[in-house]
């Protein structure tokens, strides 16, 4: 089985824009292609100053029930969710329920190098705690419901791997460690928190987070094995909390980048601090110099995700993914060519019929 990650690595490609004409019927063309080969399958969306102007969702939401993909199916956002959850850390710290300087000690004095690390440590990924999805039993630990208890003992087990502020190495446990700080403060759960202070203030309708919700239909993640999608072992949201453990749709998504960048979520102070590399929540997406772009990709179980903030553009996009079966960077690239109309030639594929 697989190890899941909750996040994908960078890529760098070259591009230059015009984006908010994008070539919209070439668009279709790529993600229709894909849906025809059985490539993939999951959902677009584009905004262009705060507004829709694209949408598109292939493949099933569900294959063994024959659920096909719609703008409202919803789908594990991955290390996405990070951005909500350093959102909710920033406004507490407006609050002065918390600070930048906090030291982890003051909730959780267990944990290692707790009287050295700071929050903006934690949300940096500077604190140099051990990531536990790298912890080698974690494919068999991830499937069952785990307590608070159990992820601060399994935590406190791995230890650290470098000295807290010494260097960057992606860690989601600090998210975690992020999620029970934001309850300890408001003395709410996780999913309590993001709905009070982001959901119901930006009107998403698709987006929670709750370890189990039957009354909520959520979209299965596939692997394709000798030509038949298959279901992966999917992680317990138990696990990734404010890490990973948010549900989403394209839309919502980009509906909650632009109010973030609208000033609705936080200061622009807060912002200004978050997009300052190395980026709290957030981070640089190298292109050339002719673009800047911002934003958070992820990845659990077979699901993919990516929110990008396009400042010169003013524009936003997320797409998710619950299926692929084709290079993930070459579908990728296409999508972000064609978003800023740059030459691409539509993929040669063969047909699955």
């Amino acid at each position: 089985m697989k190890i899941v990650l909750f996040f994908f690595g960078l890529f760098i490609f070259a591009t230059s824009v015009s984006a908010q004409n994008f070539q919209t019927t070439k668009m279709d063309s790529l993600l229709s292609l894909l849906e025809k080969h059985d490539k993939a399958m999951g959902s677009l969306s584009v905004y262009h100053k705060g507004e829709s102007i694209y949408q598109k969702s292939i493949g099933y939401a569900d294959i063994d029930k024959k659920v096909k993909a719609t703008a409202n199916t919803q789908y594990r956002t991955g290390s996405v969710s990070k951005m909500f959850t350093a959102t909710l850390v920033m406004q507490l710290i407006e609050e002065g329920k918390l600070s930048l300087e906090t030291k982890l000690a003051k909730f959780y004095p267990e944990l290692p190098n707790a009287d050295q690390i700071t929050i903006q440590q934690l949300l940096q990924h500077q604190s140099g705690i051990f990531d536990i999805v790298k912890t080698p039993n974690f494919n068999e630990w991830m499937v069952e419901k785990r307590s608070k208890d159990e992820l601060l003992i399994k935590i406190k087990e791995n230890g650290s791997v470098f000295a807290p502020g010494e260097k960057r190495d992606y860690s989601n446990t600090n998210y975690i460690i992020l999620s029970f700080i934001l309850e300890d403060i408001e003395n709410k759960d996780f999913a309590k928190i993001l709905e009070k202070r982001i959901v119901k203030p930006l009107k998403l309708k698709n987006t929670y987070y709750r370890e189990n919700n039957p009354k909520k239909f959520v979209s299965s993640s596939y692997e394709k094995k000798d030509g038949v999608w298959e279901k992966p072992s999917h992680i317990h949201l138990s696990i990734p909390r404010g890490a990973a453990g948010i549900i989403s749709t394209p839309e919502d998504l980009n509906k909650f980048i632009n109010g973030l960048f609208d000033g609705k979520l936080v200061s622009e102070n807060s912002l200004a601090t978050m997009k300052k590399e190395p980026g709290i929540g957030m981070y640089p997406i190298p292109v050339l110099q002719e673009e800047k772009m911002i934003g958070h990709m992820g990845g659990m179980d077979a699901f993919k995700s990516l929110l990008v903030y396009i400042p010169k553009q003013d524009m936003t996009f997320a797409f998710t993914f619950n299926g692929v079966d084709y290079p993930y960077k070459e579908i990728v690239m296409g999508i972000f060519y064609i978003l800023l109309n740059k030459e691409y030639d539509l993929p040669q594929l063969e047909s699955v019929y």
